[in-house]
């Protein structure tokens, strides 16, 4: 404890950390400010009360991923959602578009135009979002005619797109500001706070359950032991690395002998991230958004589809755990060519022991990715999955009878079925607490750095300094 202090104490003594920490700090604050800032011409009473009979859906998500800003109506309602949707979609046509392809190879002047490309499909889809949301919110108000105040619709989808398409543009341009003067990558700083702000409401609500007997505190305490035994499931698995040996040959020179050594060449067990699991979120979703829209009585094989795949159903669990397998391999093999790096190592004189440069080097590096990301896969499609179980249960009463729904309904305890209700595995689950603790250590580390380099011991260092330590693979 004495020694965290200390660090604390030591990080207000460099005053360049200290200005960037109190900027990464004072940039948040701002965000937290638009999360509050309502759109015009909407009653957010009416709509905090549309998000409290939608439950665990689509909106849901998209409202953590806002910090409750969507729920509030908002100006940030957006979140960062269409910069996140952006920059995914250009770093996949960075390996199919060839002009795309050369400028990622041209350092920061071809990264600097990529950005430039990134901000403007953000607008674009930020665009495509708001004409989204004011839609349903259209479609939503002529049940009731109360959740918007404005009289003119045509007046209302206006307004109300260019200040959500407005506070897009603004949260992508504070995580700009947040990553070119503060502390840390400032989008996955912005998402951080944006889901953590929600916790402490979770746990107020969840505690009111509890005192009243809604939840019975057994449930309660099962709830927060898986909680914690997932927190850390992903702690051991972000930290995982497989470290690759790899020895330089000796070169001689004009003084003689010289170069040789080795070093290591890192891959983590989870290198793709969260982003497998955004793309399997959004595609899960799609089922519930169509559902809405089918009429039961006039296409009845239509509707039992759509609802066998709605969120939480067995076979939408499925499509998930696949669809995150899928693209966590995808996603991989945009990020990382073993190709060019074996070319790179034989161009250097590296080589791994026991392995030719060249081709068998490629095979073994391609061996080495395959296994990690499977693990990885692995991990991020469980890890994910469990908040709807925990939350919703099995469902698998919901089968049709063919398929067993009415045994699983008589045979199985009603828990496994319909699950808890508690929302908490929500908040604290899942792609939230991947997101959490992954940016938390960056956080650390990036710290770390700063501290190290200025020759103070880091949080998670010894007197040598050193960063955080990773659980290697041999």
């Amino acid at each position: 404890m004495d020694k965290v202090i200390e660090n604390i104490q030591n990080i207000f003594k460099i005053k360049d950390l200290r200005q960037r920490i109190f900027f990464t700090l004072g940039i948040l604050f701002l965000y937290r400010l638009g999360c509050l800032v309502l759109v015009p011409g909407i009653d957010s009473k009416e709509i905090a009360h549309l998000f409290d009979l939608a439950g665990s859906n689509m909106l849901d998500m998209a409202n953590t991923f806002s910090g409750g800003a969507l729920a509030n109506a908002a100006v940030f309602a957006l979140g960062i959602m269409p910069y996140i949707t952006a920059s995914i979609i250009l770093q996949i046509l960075q390996k199919s578009v060839p002009y795309l392809e050369r400028l990622a190879k041209e350092g920061e002047q071809g990264r600097n135009k990529i950005n430039r490309y990134t901000r403007y499909l953000t607008v674009g889809f930020a665009i495509l979002h708001s004409w989204g949301i004011t839609q349903l919110l259209i479609s939503m108000d002529q049940g009731n005619g109360s959740m918007i105040t404005l009289e003119s619709t045509m007046a209302f989808r206006v307004v109300a797109m260019v200040t959500l398409t407005t506070g897009a543009i603004l949260i992508m341009w504070l995580g700009e500001k947040i990553t070119e003067n503060g502390i840390g990558n400032g989008i996955s700083l912005i998402i951080f706070a944006s889901i953590v702000v929600i916790v402490p409401g979770s746990v107020g609500e969840i505690w009111n359950q509890v005192q009243s007997g809604a939840i019975p505190a057994p449930i309660m305490a099962l709830v927060l032991a898986v909680v914690a035994g997932t927190i850390v499931f992903v702690v051991f698995f972000e930290l995982g690395i497989r470290k690759i040996t790899i020895q330089y040959a000796k070169r001689m020179g004009k003084e003689g002998q010289g170069g040789g050594g080795s070093s290591h060449l890192p891959f983590k067990v989870n290198s793709a991230g969260v982003i497998p699991v955004i793309f399997s979120a959004s595609i899960i979703q799609i089922p519930s958004m169509l559902l809405n829209t089918v009429d039961e009585t006039n296409n009845q094989v239509m509707y039992t589809i759509l609802d066998q795949l709605s969120y939480g159903r067995p076979l939408s669990n499925v499509v998930f755990f696949a669809a995150t397998m899928f693209f966590t391999f995808f996603y991989v093999e945009m990020l990382f060519n073993p190709k060019d790096t074996a070319e790179n190592l034989k161009k250097q004189g590296g080589f791994i022991p026991g392995i030719r440069p060249g081709i068998e080097t490629q095979e073994y590096i391609e061996r080495v990715l395959n296994r990690l990301t499977f693990w990885g896969a692995l991990y991020l499609s469980i890890v994910s999955i469990v908040p709807s179980f925990i939350m919703m249960g099995l469902q698998l009463n919901r089968l049709p009878s063919w398929m067993g729904g009415d045994l699983f309904a008589e045979y199985l305890p009603a828990m496994l079925n319909d699950g808890t209700g508690v929302t908490l595995a929500n908040a604290l689950g899942g792609t939230s607490l991947l997101i959490i603790i992954s940016v938390a250590l960056d956080f650390i580390n990036k710290i770390d750095n700063q501290l190290v380099m200025r020759k103070y011991d880091g949080f998670t260092s010894s007197a040598g300094g050193s960063k955080i330590r990773t659980r290697r693979y041999a």
